[in-house]
């Protein structure tokens, strides 16, 4: 669409800054110390926190062997708003229609500064993050999201050399000007796991769903970074680690954020996904956006202990992120 009142495609042409910019030194002092060399950043471990994380117990936790090391998070909806602080900072109402999930004062104008700390509908309230997707639409009518599922992980190829998600950056999954069905690996519809079926099929479009089952979009965010782009606007900063692991212009591996939103409804047909403040367009515009709101000490520790570790750690509660332990489970995405 032309129109800016409309577009995030040409909001993202804006002479205006997203104000996570101005966050950057912020993030540094707080949180970082890259070292870069010859322009190229290069990072340990170590040198992504100024301090040692405060120690997670994993005893007894079983050992991701093939899967990914992971922890997870559950955020219930949170506000919907036509905002998009990342893509139309500041722009009140301008965006298209969104589904916010975590922090609970999210405003066209936030920023990981102004998140962090804040109250949220996740379960542990270490994440205030802001999480938001376009709102979707069946027949005509905007669905609830009953819940959205977040998985930390990383694949076991690259997982001993993955560090925390940097304190102040924002990142972008998936395309809103999509025009045909976006890969699987990036967007894919499926169904919440049922006994009966364990291993719900996967595919670009909605579909329907067994009885008992929920329809379900999942997105998946990049994970290599170049270790200084904290503004996920122009989506240059971050992109996705293949078989060999993480380019050279992204050498530094983050955890990999997956979110699995489910819909009160087991039908695909009539699908449709907000494009505008009040405009609805077909369901191949899939995408999610985050901020982070982390206390950063806690993200640190349950990184190191569960994702870099290798780990099945399941759920993390209460306010300090406790990992409550995970499953063995077949290998999938």
């Amino acid at each position: 669409m032309a129109s800016l009142h409309f577009s995030r495609r040409s909001a993202g042409r804006s002479p205006l800054r997203s104000r996570l910019g101005g966050t950057r030194a912020f993030a540094f002092g707080a949180a970082a110390a890259l070292v870069l060399a010859a322009g190229t950043a290069a990072v340990t471990a170590a040198a992504v926190t100024t301090a040692t994380p405060p120690r997670v117990s994993t005893a007894g936790f079983p050992s991701g062997g093939s899967n990914p090391g992971i922890f997870t998070d559950t955020c219930s909806p949170a506000s919907r708003a036509p905002n998009d602080p990342i893509m139309m900072p500041g722009m009140t109402g301008m965006s298209m229609q969104h589904d916010f999930f975590g922090n609970r004062a999210v405003t066209a104008s936030s920023t990981a500064a102004s998140l962090r700390g804040g109250q949220t509908t996740c379960t542990t309230t270490a994440d205030a993050s802001a999480y938001w997707t376009p709102v979707v639409y069946q027949n005509g009518r905007a669905l609830t999201p009953s819940r959205t599922l977040l998985y930390w992980r990383s694949p076991a190829a690259i997982a001993s050399s993955t560090v925390s998600m940097p304190a102040g950056i924002s990142l972008i999954a998936g395309n809103e000007t999509a025009t045909a069905p976006q890969s699987t690996s990036v967007v894919d519809w499926t169904c919440t796991v049922t006994r009966s079926d364990p291993r719900p099929h996967r595919a670009a479009l909605p579909h329907d769903c067994p009885a008992g089952s929920q329809l379900r979009l999942v997105i998946t965010f990049p994970n290599c970074w170049d270790g200084h782009t904290f503004d996920g606007r122009d989506r240059s900063g971050a992109v996705y680690a293949t078989d060999a692991g993480c380019p050279s212009s992204h050498p530094i591996h983050i955890p990999q954020l997956v979110l699995h939103v489910s819909y009160s409804t087991s039908s695909g047909s009539g699908i449709t996904l907000s494009t505008g403040p009040s405009t609805q367009g077909p369901p191949v515009t899939g995408h999610a956006d985050f901020v982070s709101g982390w206390n950063q000490q806690r993200m640190d520790a349950d990184t190191a202990a569960c994702v870099t570790a290798q780990v099945r750690c399941g759920p993390v509660r209460g306010a300090d992120a406790i990992p409550m332990g995970g499953k063995v489970q077949a290998k999938r995405r």
